[in-house]
């Protein structure tokens, strides 16, 4: 199937405002989103915020199926949530650990995932080992299994780090987590949208992810998938009338689904222009728009490399539509601030992100560019002009 993307563009209200290029961010959402949100909006302000929720309510549950549809599983596995990082939280807490424990992590995990991981390590005394680099400075598996032992209650990595395009093995990482029945708890947030992403496939038991990024979703919403055979095996770390019913002056019963996880308040209007989003990307053919995605990721890191005093960052291998970079003798932030005077937009990604990565190259911050299905050669190549001009 082939894009249409000069329809694609017209749907996208912010194309023709610059060049966008800062998708790993938030994306550029398509008019369907807006008028899913502002239509909800508008029904609020008429009826009122519960009796808008009721008359949505099957759309609401439209949500959950398209969540499946994309990334595998049942409807009932997935539960929505305030952001990503809302979403992993609420699963690595609930997974039952104590002092003695282990987690085994990444070289190159989120920042917002590794001060999770520090808290426990101080509150509860749990452990955290780190699987290494290989010498090709891929996640090294044989290193991560290695690791494992009778006091290893979870794996927990990213597909993708926020701080280059690298891919991490997360099918192989999966496999080691079935053979040794350790729970896997796997960030697809970067990846979800630009990459396939399929919890059978991978193996996951938990995974997290966002609305915003290459979904093409609004801000302030997540969502977290958990498989239904190991909700047994965790002990939601809050809970709420979402999540039982209050059925006497000393009992509940408890929501035996992914849902346990949520709270009632939400922004709704947020939540249906997320389902927008995700049934936008289906009508229009998910392969296809995340191989383009790839293509223009590809094309931009062909241009950089042949451009005078730039250096690639990304390390070699499979790579995702995140493309970081080094201008020799510039200051990333201040490029960024000169690029958006040019209404270029792109990002920063700084050693905070994914300290253990980044220090272990020597490297305080990054230039990151990400382009999507929408982007087009010409705007990459004003991009590269625009820098070389710099």
């Amino acid at each position: 199937m082939t894009l249409n993307i000069n329809e694609i563009r017209e749907n996208t209200a912010g194309i023709g405002n610059g060049i966008y290029l800062d998708n790993a961010g938030a994306s550029l959402v398509p008019l369907q989103v807006m008028d899913a949100i502002k239509g909800h909006l508008d029904l609020e302000s008429t009826v009122g915020g519960y009796v808008a929720q009721a008359q949505q309510s099957d759309r609401l549950e439209n949500v959950y199926a398209s969540l499946a549809k994309l990334f595998g599983g049942h409807a009932s596995e997935y539960a929505m949530t305030s952001s990503a990082a809302d979403a992993w939280g609420r699963a690595f807490y609930s997974v039952p650990m104590k002092s003695g424990d282990n987690v085994i992590t990444a070289y190159n995990e989120y920042c917002s995932n590794y001060v999770a991981l520090l808290h426990r390590a101080k509150r509860d005394g749990i452990e955290i080992r780190v699987a290494r680099a290989d010498d090709s400075y891929a996640l090294d598996t044989d290193h991560l299994a290695s690791l494992i032992d009778n006091n290893t209650k979870l794996i927990a990595i990213s597909q993708v780090p926020s701080s280059s395009g690298q891919i991490n093995p997360v099918v192989e990482v999966g496999k080691i987590a079935r053979a040794t029945g350790v729970l896997y708890l796997l960030d697809a947030c970067q990846a979800i949208g630009q990459l396939p992403v399929n919890v059978d496939t991978i193996g996951c038991d938990m995974f997290a992810g966002t609305s915003r990024k290459f979904l093409r979703g609004p801000r302030g919403v997540g969502f977290m998938y958990v498989r239904a055979s190991i909700m047994e095996k965790l002990d939601p770390v809050m809970m709420s009338n979402q999540s039982a019913v209050w059925t006497a002056a000393s009992e509940m019963e408890v929501r035996c689904d992914a849902r346990v996880f949520e709270t009632w308040e939400r922004s709704v209007a947020l939540q249906l222009g997320f389902g927008a989003a995700l049934d936008y990307l289906l009508s229009i053919d998910t392969d296809t728009a995340m191989k383009r995605t790839i293509e223009m990721a590809d094309y931009l890191r062909q241009k950089l490399e042949g451009t005078p005093g730039v250096t690639i960052a990304d390390p070699i291998g499979p790579r995702a539509a995140i493309v970081t970079f080094e201008i020799e003798g510039r200051d990333p932030n201040e490029v960024k601030t000169k690029l958006a005077e040019k209404n270029i937009a792109i990002n920063v990604a700084s050693v905070v992100h994914t300290r253990l990565d980044l220090e272990a190259r020597g490297i305080e911050s990054l230039l990151r560019a990400s382009p999507q299905y929408y982007t087009l050669h010409e705007e990459l190549d004003r991009f590269v002009d625009a820098m070389t001009s710099l």
